[in-house]
């Protein structure tokens, strides 16, 4: 079955079975206007029309000297061509939707349909398998973890280096070029943190 929003003229296909013979609250995802759908099949009698009071305002202008049009879900600047321009800032629109009478959208739905997701009756599984992937804490490093940890590492393996430095001179005496860079290292480490 093909429903309509009785606001934005949009379309939706629904299936047969989730409208039931008496009809149910439905709700346009794009405007978010609400309705009673009843199914196609079934005649309706006695019902009246509902009268919007307020028609959908076309152009509105706000604090800012522009003028604005309702896109649906957002509000667009209306450019002298007659088409869209860039839509409307947080301010702006708050501003346009009080002056229309519109609905701010809620995003705490969301929120609260993820909540929900987890099931309470499930007591007898362990806690953290209950809770879905987004909300376990992360296991590992990370990538600043790791380049952290192998600084410290390099830093410990001078620091026993130039412990030992003596005694490895004089079985490795070739070592030395390699002491005279990290005494230049720790020359050039020192001099920056005095320059600051």
């Amino acid at each position: 079955m093909i429903i309509q929003c009785e606001s934005c003229s949009r379309k939706f296909i629904v299936k047969d079975k989730d409208i039931p013979k008496e009809g149910r609250i439905v709700q346009c995802g794009y405007c978010l206007v609400t309705w009673h759908q009843v199914p196609v099949s079934v005649p309706v009698s006695a019902t009246k029309p509902s009268i919007n009071k307020n028609p959908p305002i076309e152009k509105v202008k706000a604090s800012d000297g522009k003028i604005y049009k309702f896109l649906g879900a957002q509000w667009g600047e209306l450019l002298p061509s007659g088409k869209t321009g860039l839509l409307a800032k947080k301010k702006i629109s708050k501003e346009l939707n009080k002056l229309t009478g519109r609905k701010e959208k809620d995003t705490s739905k969301r929120k609260k349909k993820i909540i929900k997701g987890v099931d309470p009756s499930s007591a007898d599984i362990d806690s953290s398998r209950r809770l879905p992937d987004i909300y376990k804490p992360k296991q590992g490093l990370g990538f600043f973890g790791y380049i952290s940890l192998l600084i410290i590492i390099a830093l410990s393996i001078v620091g026993v280096l130039k412990i030992f430095e003596k005694e490895l001179l004089l079985y490795l005496p070739k070592t030395e070029y390699i002491f005279e860079t990290f005494n230049n290292m720790i020359v050039i480490v020192k001099e920056l943190i005095k320059s600051f």
